[in-house]
């Protein structure tokens, strides 16, 4: 049996300006200056820190069972619904008869 040869791979020259981040740790990419080795809510001012929070603290739902639970989605829910029907851009429609609705992620 005859080896394959064993050449150096390299990504093509157009494709080095793209970054990507790896996976795993943060310490394992080749990013130079992680934003959290220089940026500290400590040396933030409190009305910065409190104003910040609301971006670290608060997610987006996983599902439709999460999002249900929470008034402000429902009211966005409903809203981003109401612009597909005035745009005429979506309807609620039967299922013709034998046919099963797909699941979604």
């Amino acid at each position: 049996p005859t080896d394959k040869p064993k050449r150096t791979t390299k990504p093509p020259i157009w494709l080095k300006d793209y970054v990507v981040p790896g996976k795993g740790p943060q310490s394992s990419t080749k990013c130079l200056y992680p934003i959290a080795d220089v940026v500290f809510y400590s040396g933030l001012s409190v009305q910065y820190q409190s104003f910040i929070s609301k971006f670290s603290l608060e997610t987006e739902p996983k599902s439709y069972a999460e999002a249900a639970k929470d008034p402000r989605w429902i009211d966005t829910m409903k809203a981003e619904i109401q612009a597909l029907e005035d745009n005429k851009t979506w309807e609620v429609v039967s299922l013709p008869p034998g046919k099963r609705a797909i699941g979604c992620r």
